[in-house]
């Protein structure tokens, strides 16, 4: 009987701890799991590009809600290429006599060729509206590069207006350009469309002249000698418009375009002796140069 009453109470003691011990493990359990689920902080950077909804009613976990373009903010690099189509130019060349000073009657539309890399580093933002879906990040960015630029133009040659007749001048110059832009980047579901402005310097060199008059006594000689100063300085500023498409949280490719607009520079030639005689000079006067930039390039988020 002593032993029948102790294993009675033996299973009551198993039977009653099970009982009240699994309600508290439970909402141990419910309260750990909604400690690990709080919302996103509103206006933070969405770095992962996925959000988890919290379960309600102790029911499953809702399935992630994907943003498409939650791209990393931070350092990024690129590289870039594309045409520049030559605006006409403006500016004089001061010959020797007879000639005396040529106006120039620009041509634009000469197309050449862009190259160059960019560094960047884009800031956290914020969404636009009340998703993710849409948002803004600002963003600094340092281009360099190179562009071909062609100054062609057609001015009043001898004795003009009294004899018929005009110099033909082509110019091809070299140039090296290193803006600093800001840059805002707006984020869609399909698209990412940025706009800035940039600023900084130009180094131009000349690879290339000549200016030969189609009537007068000196008509089909060039009026330009060996170069004497051929290259300068200029200040560079940029307009800047394009669209990228992200490939995935790294990689982009974009298409672009620029306006840009160098100032003006100065440069001189010898003159030709068999028209002006020995030790004769030509200088240019360039107003500005401008060109259309169509571009487009790869982008790299670290």
């Amino acid at each position: 009987m002593h032993k029948g009453f102790w294993v009675g109470v033996v299973l009551c003691a198993i039977t009653g701890g099970s009982v009240w011990s699994s309600p508290a493990s439970s909402a141990g359990s419910d309260l750990a799991e909604q400690a690990l689920q709080g919302p996103l902080l509103a206006g933070t950077d969405p770095e992962d590009g996925v959000a988890t909804q919290a379960p309600q009613g102790g029911g499953k976990e809702a399935p992630p809600l994907e943003n498409p373009f939650t791209v990393q903010s931070g350092l990024y690099a690129g590289i870039f290429g594309g045409g520049a189509f030559s605006n006409p130019e403006y500016g004089y060349s001061a010959y020797p006599a007879p000639v005396g000073l040529s106006g120039f009657t620009e041509r634009g539309g000469i197309v050449n060729g862009v190259g160059g890399l960019l560094f960047g580093y884009e800031f956290a933002g914020n969404k636009i509206g009340d998703s993710w879906d849409f948002y803004w990040r600002p963003a600094v960015q340092l281009d360099a590069f190179y562009l071909g630029l062609t100054a062609a133009s057609s001015g009043p040659g001898y004795g003009a207006p009294a004899v018929p007749g005009a110099i033909d001048s082509k110019q091809n110059f070299n140039a090296g350009v290193i803006t600093v832009d800001g840059l805002l980047n707006l984020y869609t579901p399909l698209l990412t469309v940025h706009f800035g402005i940039g600023v900084g310097g130009a180094y131009i060199s000349n690879s290339s002249a000549s200016a030969v008059p189609n009537g007068g006594p000196a008509s089909g000689q060039n009026l330009l000698g060996a170069g004497i100063n051929t290259s300068a300085g200029a200040f560079a500023v940029e307009g800047i418009a394009g669209i990228d498409r992200w490939i995935n949280k790294r990689w982009s490719v974009f298409v672009e375009y620029r306006y840009l607009l160098l100032t003006g520079t100065n440069f001189s030639y010898s003159g030709n002796p068999a028209v002006f005689g020995p030790g004769q000079v030509v200088n240019q006067h360039f107003d500005q140069f401008t060109a259309n930039l169509v571009l487009a390039g790869l982008r790299y988020k670290f």
